[in-house]
C-alpha cells in the first residue's frame, strides 16, 4: 500500500487491496491514517488504528466508516456525529469553519443564498482549514456544502 499524494482539499490516492466496504461492499474512498485517528474515540482499541490508510464508506445505510484488512470502524465509534451517514441531519456540514445544515438553510431562508461556499473558499485559500483531522472524510467539505445548498434551494423551491 501507497500513499501516492495528499492535501487539505484533495483525496489521497492509495493503492490497496482491500476496496469494498466489509459489511454493505461498496466501494471505498482512500482515507488517511491522519483523519482515522483524529476522529476515533479514545476507547476504540489500538489495533483498530493499525494501518497506514484506510478506505471511507459513504452509504448512508451503512454504519461502517472506515475499513482497511480486517477492520471496520463504525460511526458510534467515532467522535463526531458523520453529516453523510444520516438520513435527518441538521447539523455540522463543514467541520473547520461550523457551517450546519441548519445555519445554511436559515441564511438562505433569509438572503434567497448561502455565503458558505465563498466563506469556505476564502478561509482554505489562506491556510485556514484542517480538513484532513477536523471533517470525518478527511477532505475538503465544499462539494457536501453544495449538495447541501442544492438541497435546500430544491425544497423551498417545492413549497
Amino acid at each position: 500500500m501507497k500513499v501516492i499524494s495528499s492535501d487539505c482539499c484533495s483525496v489521497a490516492k492509495t493503492e490497496t487491496t482491500v476496496e469494498r466496504c466489509p459489511r454493505c461492499n461498496e466501494k471505498g474512498k482512500g482515507v488517511s491514517l491522519t483523519t482515522v485517528g483524529s476522529m476515533v474515540k479514545t476507547a476504540v482499541p489500538a489495533e483498530k488504528l493499525s494501518q497506514a490508510t484506510y478506505k471511507l464508506c459513504r452509504n448512508i445505510g451503512c454504519p461502517v466508516v472506515y475499513f482497511a484488512h480486517g477492520i471496520a470502524i463504525d460511526k458510534s465509534e467515532l467522535r463526531v456525529p458523520v453529516n453523510f451517514k444520516e438520513k435527518s441531519y441538521d447539523g455540522q456540514i463543514c467541520y473547520c469553519f461550523n457551517h450546519t445544515v441548519a445555519s445554511i438553510k436559515a441564511e438562505i431562508q433569509s438572503k434567497g443564498h448561502s455565503t458558505a461556499p465563498a466563506m469556505i473558499t476564502t478561509e482554505v485559500k489562506a491556510g485556514r482549514c484542517a480538513c484532513e483531522v477536523k471533517n470525518p472524510a478527511g477532505t475538503c467539505c465544499l462539494g457536501d456544502v453544495t449538495r447541501v445548498i442544492q438541497t435546500v434551494l430544491d425544497q423551498l423551491n417545492r413549497k
